[in-house]
Formats: C-alpha cells, sequence, structure tokens
C-alpha cells in the first residue's frame, strides 16, 4: 500500500513537473507570422515566394474533403479513433524498425506531429532533441490538444503550421507557392503531392524534384484508394492530371531565376535585410517568359550536342527597361547560378555598336569608305573572318558584315576614350583604353547590361533594367514605388538614325539575317571565338508599347570547353530570336505567322561572323561571375 502510495505520488509529481514544461498555449489557432517575401505580377498572381512564408489560416470545412483525406490517409489513417496516440500504428511502427534494426516506420499521430510542432515554435524543444523529457511533454500536449480542441479543430491546427519546404509553412501558403492557387481550390492529385512533401519536404518538393514527387503522390493516392477514401476512377483521374501539373510546377521552376533576382533587388532597395513581410510587385510578363522558354528549350535539346554548348542565358526587356522575361541557364535544379545578370563574358563583335556609336558622334557616315584589309599592330593580326577583302567598304558594310579590319580602323581613328565614353554612357563600364583588341569585344559585359544597352537605339535613351514597381508591407503600406523621372537623350537623333540603320541593315542582309522576322528587327551578332556566341537588339513595331529588347547567349559555362567551329551569334542566337520574336506576334495579333515559317529562316552561314582574335595578357578561362 505504502510503495503503491509513492508509485502514485512520484508519477504526479513527475507529470506536473513536465506539465509546467509546457510552453504558453494561447492562440494555437493562428498561425505563426515570420518575415516573408511574396514575389508577385502586376496583377497580384503569386510567382515565387521566400522567408517562411505564411497565407490564409483556413477551416478544415473550407477545404475539398479530398484535402484532408490525403494527409489522413499517410500521416494518420485512425486519426478519428484514437485519443491523441495510436497504440496500434506504435507497435507496428516498433516490430517494424526493430526487424530492419532501424527507423523504417513513424508512429507518431496527427496530434503528436502538431504537438512536436508547438514544442519546438515555442522555443520548449529543438529539432534535434529526441530525449525523452521531451517525448513526455510531446505526450501530455497531445493528450490536452485532444481533451481541450475537436479533431476538425487538431486538424486545421496541423495543416496551418505543417512545414511544406521551400521555407514554405501551412497548406495554403503551400497551394499558392506550387500551384498559384488558394488550398480551398486543390485538386485531389495536388492534394496528394502536398501530402507527400511531408515525408521529407526536399525530396519531394515539386519545385525542384517534380519527379519523386509525383511517385510519392501516387503513394498518397494508393493509400487514399485502400482506406476507401477514394475510388479506382478517382486514381485514373488523378494520374491524368499529372501531364498538367508537370507544365504547372515547370512553370513556376523556370521563373526562379527572376524571382531570385527580385528578391535580391528587393533587399537592396530596402537597404538591406527584409524584417517584415513584404509583397513585391514585379514587372514580370507570363507569356514572354513561357515563349522564351520555349525558344531556348526547343534549341538547347536540337542543337545543344550539334554545336557542343550546354547553357544558355535569355533576357526580355520593355523600352524602358522593365525586365520582362528571364532565362538564367539550363536548369535551375541543377545550378542557381543566374547567367543573364552575373556572368560576365567577352561579347565579341556585338560591343562594335559601341564603336560604330562613337565613329557617327565624331562625324562619320554610314557612305564613308574604309579599307577592309587585315591590320598589323604590334604583332597581332587580327583576321577578317569568311571575308573576302574588297579593297575599301563602307561604314554600313563593316558593320552589317562585322568586318573586324574596319572596326579597328576605326578605333585607331577616333581613339579608345572616345569609345569607352560612348559605352559608358549606355552602361557599360571598365572599358579599356590601353588595348585596340577592345576593338573586337574584349570587354567582359553581362547580357542584362549589353542588352539594356542596345535599349538605348530604341528612343536614344538611357535605359537601367529594373524589376520591380512596387514594394508594399502585409498591411498594403507602401514602402517603395519606381517612379518615372524624366531623362534626357544620351543618343542624338542623327547619331540614333543612323544606329538603327546599322542595326537592321544587320538583320536583313547581314550575320543577323537568320532573325528577320520582319522589317521591324534590329540587332547585332556577337562571337567570342568558340566559347560565346550572341545576338541582342529589339523589336520595335509602329505600336510602341509593343516594342521590346531582347539579348540571347549560348556557351558553355567554363570557356574552355569550346562550341563546334562556327558556333556564331548569327546561327543558334539568332534562330532564338526570330522564333521568340514570332511567337510574340502570335500571341499580340499582330500578324497570322505561321508554323511554316520557321523553315524559311534565312542562316548566315556562308557570312558568319569574325572570331575575337587571341589577346595577349587574356586568359583562356572566364569562369562565370569574373
Amino acid at each position: 500500500m505504502y510503495c503503491s502510495l509513492c508509485g502514485f505520488v512520484t508519477i504526479t509529481v513527475a507529470l506536473m513537473y513536465f506539465a509546467g514544461a509546457l510552453p504558453n498555449l494561447d492562440n494555437l489557432q493562428t498561425a505563426v507570422r515570420i518575415p516573408a517575401v511574396s514575389v508577385q505580377t502586376y496583377d497580384g498572381k503569386v510567382i515565387g515566394s521566400y522567408g517562411d512564408l505564411y497565407e490564409d489560416v483556413v477551416t478544415v470545412e473550407e477545404l475539398p474533403k479530398h484535402v484532408p483525406l490525403a494527409f489522413m490517409a499517410v500521416e494518420d489513417k485512425r486519426f478519428f479513433q484514437h485519443f491523441g496516440i495510436d497504440f496500434v500504428g506504435f507497435f507496428r511502427a516498433l516490430y517494424q524498425n526493430y526487424v530492419a534494426k532501424r527507423v523504417v516506420q513513424g508512429g507518431s499521430t496527427i496530434t503528436q506531429q502538431l504537438a512536436k510542432n508547438i514544442l519546438i515554435t515555442e522555443g520548449a524543444a529543438s529539432h534535434r532533441d529526441r530525449s525523452m523529457p521531451r517525448k513526455i511533454r510531446e505526450l501530455l500536449l497531445a493528450f490536452w490538444l485532444e481533451h481541450k480542441f475537436t479533431k476538425s479543430e487538431i486538424l486545421m491546427m496541423y495543416l496551418n503550421r505543417v512545414y511544406f519546404g521551400a521555407g514554405t509553412y501551412g497548406i495554403d501558403a503551400a497551394a499558392r507557392r506550387y500551384f498559384c492557387k488558394s488550398a480551398k481550390e486543390l485538386s485531389i492529385f495536388e492534394a496528394a503531392i502536398l501530402a507527400g512533401v511531408l515525408k521529407a519536404p526536399s525530396k519531394y518538393n515539386p519545385s525542384n524534384h517534380p519527379n519523386y514527387a509525383r511517385d510519392r503522390a501516387m503513394v498518397v493516392l494508393q493509400a487514399m484508394e485502400s482506406q476507401g477514401f477514394i475510388k479506382d476512377a478517382k486514381i485514373i483521374e488523378a494520374t491524368q492530371e499529372q501531364e498538367a501539373l508537370s507544365g504547372s510546377v515547370s512553370k513556376i521552376h523556370n521563373q526562379k531565376y527572376f524571382c531570385d533576382f527580385v528578391y535580391e533587388q528587393a533587399k537592396k532597395l530596402l537597404g538591406g535585410e527584409i524584417e517584415d513581410d513584404i509583397v513585391v510587385v514585379t514587372t514580370f510578363d507570363e507569356d514572354k517568359q513561357e515563349i522564351a522558354e520555349e525558344a531556348v528549350s526547343y534549341y538547347i535539346e536540337t542543337e545543344g550536342k550539334n554545336y557542343n554548348f550546354s547553357q544558355a542565358a535569355f533576357i526580355c526587356m520593355a523600352r524602358d527597361g522593365a525586365i520582362q522575361a528571364m532565362i538564367g541557364g539550363n536548369g535551375y535544379s541543377v545550378t542557381q547560378f543566374n547567367r543573364a545578370v552575373a556572368a560576365n563574358r567577352f561579347p565579341g563583335s556585338a560591343f562594335k555598336l559601341f564603336i560604330y556609336g562613337a565613329a557617327l558622334e565624331r562625324g562619320y557616315q554610314l557612305t564613308d569608305m574604309i579599307s577592309d584589309k587585315p591590320v598589323s599592330i604590334a604583332g597581332w593580326t587580327p583576321k577578317n573572318y569568311k571575308w573576302q577583302s574588297r579593297g575599301e567598304i563602307s561604314v554600313l558594310d563593316g558593320f552589317t558584315f562585322s568586318v573586324n579590319a574596319v572596326s579597328i580602323r576605326l578605333a585607331q581613328s577616333i581613339g579608345l576614350r572616345s569609345i569607352a565614353k560612348f559605352a559608358s554612357k549606355l552602361g557599360i563600364f571598365d572599358v579599356s583604353v590601353n588595348d585596340m583588341s577592345v576593338a573586337l569585344g574584349t570587354t567582359p559585359v553581362t547580357l542584362k547590361n549589353l542588352t539594356a544597352a542596345y535599349a538605348s537605339f530604341m528612343d536614344g535613351l538611357p535605359i537601367w533594367a529594373y524589376c520591380i514597381t512596387e514594394i508594399r508591407a502585409r498591411t498594403g503600406e507602401v514602402l517603395f514605388r519606381k517612379s518615372k523621372d524624366a531623362v534626357a537623350h544620351v543618343v542624338d537623333n542623327e547619331v540614333l538614325e543612323s544606329g538603327r540603320k546599322l542595326l537592321r541593315n544587320v538583320v536583313q542582309s547581314g550575320t543577323g539575317r537568320a532573325a528577320n522576322a520582319n522589317e521591324h528587327v534590329y540587332g547585332k551578332t556577337g562571337t567570342n571565338g568558340d566559347s560565346d556566341a550572341w545576338f541582342t537588339g529589339f523589336y520595335d513595331p509602329p505600336n510602341k508599347k509593343l516594342g521590346f529588347s531582347f539579348g540571347i547567349w549560348i556557351g558553355n559555362d567554363m570557356a574552355s570547353k569550346r562550341m563546334t567551329p562556327n558556333s556564331t551569334g548569327g546561327r543558334i542566337p539568332a534562330r532564338i530570336a526570330r522564333r521568340v520574336i514570332d511567337n510574340v506576334r502570335k500571341i499580340k495579333h499582330q500578324s497570322d505567322v505561321g508554323d511554316d515559317d520557321y523553315k524559311q529562316i534565312a542562316i548566315a552561314d556562308q557570312n558568319g561572323e569574325p572570331d575575337r582574335p587571341k589577346q595577349k595578357g587574356l586568359g583562356a578561362l572566364l569562369l562565370p561571375g569574373m
């Protein structure tokens, strides 16, 4: 009798001790809010999120019935039968783990998982704490939750607090993050995807590992079927949805380069780290992004091996510099390095626009004649790539056919300082004034900056690329708004008109003929040996609002890994530009571009364009970001 009493007192005191160590349990039905960044289009569609993202708290009654059933099927199929602990599941898991001699199955109920989540988020335990005291507190809290709340309320708290990977907490945030919709609109297959994520949020994240996510979702659906939650027909219907889901996940995945850039720019605009929840409204154009993705993917898949390139970058801007589409590389899940904004590469002949622009400012005319015979400077003898010397050719022809000798002689005539000054007005800095090889494009540039510089020839205005129009706090307070300041022309009218003729002639009859969608396309090819190939320019139709600039680069991350010979900017990059322009015109209803038009593309194989000559003192390798 005495021993029993002592045992009872000891257990009671222990339980009181552990109960006293439980965290504050007020307001459990409200999701914890941690600073987050929501990246949106101008019309409010979420295209990316950062930080620990939470959205609306949803009740179980607001969700489609198949949503909670998907979670119960794989996390706690006897949820409505137990009182916080499922002894059947617990002993089954214990046996399976004993047989396997390792942890292969868990026995925690949804209530226990919620209890564990509360202990961790309230600071009463850590993720790594697997001690017996923590287990006891978890059990006590699970019993208390079952006593205090209804099953529906427990399920609601669980779904609104659980972690879904990618910094996303709660079912509604996950639905918006991965499917751009409210949790109230989730389909059966989408619910299965999210329920499957919980097993391993990093591995089954549908953005980074769509194949794993689909396979896991099928396991969830089969569990739902075996437990009578859905019938065979529902599984068939859900599997048919996989193709559509693949496109949705891929679309979200592909725009991550843009969203990452937006996130970094938002931090700069707000003066450092982000401390409160914010909404960032961007310049993103879903149509152009999708068109660019299709064009770049098509040529990587069909021509990547033929030309031996593995990477491509693309950027598209409105005529004021608003970035509308961005591709930073071939596979965000493989590498997050953004080649559109962070890779400094040699532009080759694409740099010649600044030489000719400076020459036009100094009084040269398009009809002026220049010798096209090869030049020799202190042992440096660059060649004219696939160009038979005629003695003298016009400035216009020198640019159209990218004749090296003409560019060098113009640079000698006006001086490298004039070229550097002109380039800097268009946003290209650090141009050497001591090395004549600059005339052939040995100044490293990013695709973003080069594209913005070319865009200045749309209206003669300085173009500074931007991606954010507004930043708001969750309360609605405007923290930043893009202003439209009046700016002075950096290219005067005469130079602007002549420069546009140069760019149009390249596309109409020169090295960029593969991009000649119509008379409103302007651009210039660029080639750095067999390491980099570019096409940069703009589309400027009569309806000015529909105009946009673009830049395309292809190559390999290691410049020492060469593409096949003659991989010029007039080939794949120009073809990508043509495909993008044609499809944008289709969407904007500007023309009746037919699919067969692509077969009529004139490829500038005969004239090509010059290689960049080797420069003394310049390394053979150009790593991204150098």
